[in-house]
């Protein structure tokens, strides 16, 4: 990869352009076309950038607009997630083995998208998760547990104290 770089951790806002490069090195039969796609785990989607793209020299660049992308996707939006490039030979597959002189299946880049949020001025904003009080749930099993060791204390004291087994 040339960009971004390889080495480096890429987060894209969705609804920006995404351009990728890379260069073809050690080929001895270059591709006359390359697919190029995206995939995410988290819904096994494969997500096209580029299909078909003519290879004309030793480098290789796309620009995705996801923005267009969401626009239009109804049934597989991007989502805020980590996706995996993938670019491989037009005339095979993305599952096909790689042959030496020829373009193997590429997919160790990985990069993140995110959808970004509307600001929220800090006088409005508040934590949902900071509260310092308990829920009505944890005053419960916090009652609860206090309860059982009182009883337990107190059977305990009279169970040993009832025997004469403590004088």
């Amino acid at each position: 990869m040339l960009i971004p770089a390889a080495t480096t951790t890429t987060y894209f806002k969705i609804g920006d352009y995404v351009t990728f490069a890379w260069n073809y090195t050690s080929l001895l039969a270059t591709p006359t076309a390359v697919n190029v796609m995206a995939t995410c785990t988290a819904n096994n989607v494969l997500y096209p950038i580029a299909m078909n793209q003519t290879v004309g020299n030793s480098t290789g660049a796309v620009t995705w607009d996801t923005g267009s992308y969401q626009a239009t996707a109804v049934g597989n939006p991007l989502l805020t997630q980590t996706y995996t490039l993938i670019i491989y030979d037009a005339a095979s597959s993305i599952s096909a083995t790689s042959q030496p002189g020829y373009l193997a299946v590429y997919r160790s880049f990985t990069f993140g998208m995110y959808s970004p949020q509307p600001y929220t001025p800090l006088s409005e904003w508040t934590c949902p998760t900071c509260s310092g009080a308990l829920s009505d749930m944890e005053r419960r099993a916090l009652g609860f547990m206090f309860g059982m060791t009182i009883v337990t204390v107190m059977s305990f004291t009279w169970f040993v104290g009832g025997l004469g087994v403590v004088w």
